[in-house]
């Protein structure tokens, strides 16, 4: 961002601060490490969430389901994908004949399914 992208939302943030041109004043505004901490808490976690979207999207099955499930149970509890997409992320990776065998029977929920799926690709 450059100058005048910054100069607006500078502007904007102290009338509401100092409660400038009909702005209600904010309460717990009035210190700038608050009014960060409270931008911070509002707007990282998505931005961290898509990251570890990304990243899981990169990591590959290189034939070791012991190394490849953790690493993207590690990220998906940022991420906090569930049901057919977390699913769908796995099998993309596997081979398919664990694929074949998993699909031979209905699993309750993802952790049920995530213990086949590491039942089926170790054999």
């Amino acid at each position: 961002m450059d100058g005048t992208e910054v100069s607006p939302f500078m502007e904007i943030s102290r009338q509401q601060i100092t409660e400038e041109l009909a702005y209600t004043k904010q309460a717990g505004y009035e210190f700038w490490h608050v009014f960060a901490e409270q931008g911070l808490r509002r707007f990282i976690p998505t931005h961290e969430r898509e990251k570890a979207r990304q990243e899981m999207g990169v990591v590959r099955y290189l034939g070791d389901i012991t190394k490849f499930l953790p690493e993207m149970e590690s990220l998906n509890i940022c991420a906090r994908i569930t049901g057919i997409a977390r699913r769908k992320m796995i099998q993309d990776e596997i081979p398919e004949d664990p694929l074949r065998r998993l699909s031979l029977r209905e699993y309750v929920d993802d952790g049920e399914w995530l213990e086949a799926v590491r039942t089926f690709t170790r054999m």
